[in-house]
């Protein structure tokens, strides 16, 4: 049970003895569950899911409980509630919805992706495509910021993992400004 953290292995069950919600309405595409796997695989879980006593049903959590499945994991961090049906649907909904109603500052979530190496930033979910949408959101002033900063950082970084997202985001800059993308051109951001 090592990919479970020592705080939560009390609560581990065996993932045999839960089952998927059936009414569910949260689904989980090939990225997002690509996205739980990697993250339940670089740190393991760190949050329980939520399992309905009657049923042994899974409210919260079935996504991280399918990403288990496909880990091969045998067993899973769970909290067990005793509560109605009608509470445990309303739960559901809840947990899944609220995320939903926040907003994401991209200018921040821009700067923190940047600063991951290209491998942490699959690990929390965002491509290189989806990294090129969030930029495509900003300012030019906010992406001058960016690439000067991923410039810097590539120059800065001895194994140079930052590179690579320093050049992807100069293309993306010299490509807003109407400047010809090369490799001379790309270059002179990172060196």
């Amino acid at each position: 049970m090592d990919h479970i953290i020592p705080a939560l292995r009390s609560l581990a069950v065996p993932i045999a003895s839960v089952n998927p919600d059936p009414s569910n309405a949260r689904r989980h595409p090939e990225k997002n569950l690509a996205a739980i796997v990697a993250s339940l695989n670089r740190f393991g879980q760190r949050a329980p899911i939520v399992v309905q006593r009657q049923g042994m049903v899974v409210r919260a959590g079935n996504g991280r409980l399918e990403a288990a499945k496909s880990l091969g994991w045998k067993h899973i961090a769970a909290v067990i509630v005793d509560e109605s049906s009608t509470d445990a649907t309303a739960f559901a909904i809840a947990d899944n919805g609220t995320s939903d109603l926040a907003e994401w500052d991209d200018e921040t979530l821009a700067s923190l992706l940047q600063s991951l190496p290209a491998d942490m930033r699959d690990v929390a979910g965002f491509d290189e495509k989806d990294l090129g949408e969030l930029l495509n959101r900003l300012t030019p002033e906010v992406v001058e910021a960016l690439l000067d900063a991923a410039g810097r950082a590539a120059r800065e970084t001895d194994d140079r993992r930052n590179a690579p997202l320093a050049c992807f985001v100069a293309g993306l800059a010299l490509g807003r400004r109407g400047e010809s993308v090369t490799a001379d051109t790309v270059a002179g951001f990172v060196t």
